[in-house]
């Protein structure tokens, strides 16, 4: 009697944890399912996102390149050249030739 009732408790035990193992598996099938779906929208947005940007970077690229064209560029001298071009001025003008070189 007392070995009947073992075996008929290690069966339910085992039927049981069958049954969560089982219960465990599918829950991990339909979690890995979402997360691929996810993943898969995703990458999806990941690259339009990505294309959207190359696009318009691209845009201000040119537009920037364009702007550069079509404005010159007026060079700024230091405030030592300018110091020096205004003494060879004075210089010259003073007829002092060896010295404005």
């Amino acid at each position: 009697e007392e070995n009947r009732r073992r075996e008929a408790m290690r069966s339910r035990q085992i039927a049981e944890r069958l049954g969560v193992e089982e219960a465990h598996m599918l829950e991990f099938q339909q979690f890995n399912k979402v997360w691929d779906e996810k993943m898969q929208l995703y990458e999806e947005n990941a690259g339009n996102l990505m294309s959207n940007l190359k696009a318009r970077q691209k845009g201000d690229l040119q537009e920037f390149q364009e702007k550069l064209i079509s404005k010159p560029l007026l060079p700024k001298f230091s405030k030592e050249l300018l110091n020096l071009r205004k003494i060879q001025k004075h210089l010259a003008r003073q007829k002092d030739y060896a010295e404005a070189h």
